[in-house]
């Protein structure tokens, strides 16, 4: 897939996470993603939703590769909608950019905050350009 490099070089090249992809806002179209990571259309939808109405993960949580996690919160950092969702001490973390989400997966040897600052910064870099 065309951001697969990117995705892999820096993003989980950055060492805050382990797995990431990158979709369209409706979790329709996946645009490139790093191994270890696969997302059903219903999964990849019920975050593009969760953006929108957090009611609903509030309540179900998010289910990453067939995992659940509960939900936390959705922060406004600079902006940028950024979902954090944790099963012990992982998590995932997903930013929503201009016309794409980026979800992260942090194993537990990251802290959820590294986690958070270090993906809403990729965020900033995806909007800053067109993404």
């Amino acid at each position: 897939m065309a951001w697969d490099g990117y995705i892999n070089q820096n993003i989980v090249g950055g060492g805050y996470v382990d797995k990431a992809i990158l979709f369209d806002l409706t979790g329709q179209s996946v645009w490139g993603k790093s191994a270890g990571i696969e997302l059903t259309p219903e999964e990849r939808n019920a975050i593009a939703f969760a953006f929108n109405n957090a009611a609903s993960a509030q309540e179900k949580g998010i289910t990453v590769d067939g995992n659940k996690y509960f939900f936390n919160k959705i922060s406004d950092l600079d902006n940028i909608p950024v979902l954090h969702c944790a099963k012990g001490k992982e998590g995932i973390i997903a930013a929503k950019c201009s016309q794409s989400i980026l979800v992260s997966h942090y194993p537990e040897s990251v802290s959820a905050g590294n986690a958070v600052d270090f993906i809403q910064k990729q965020a900033t870099h995806l909007i800053k350009n067109g993404l």
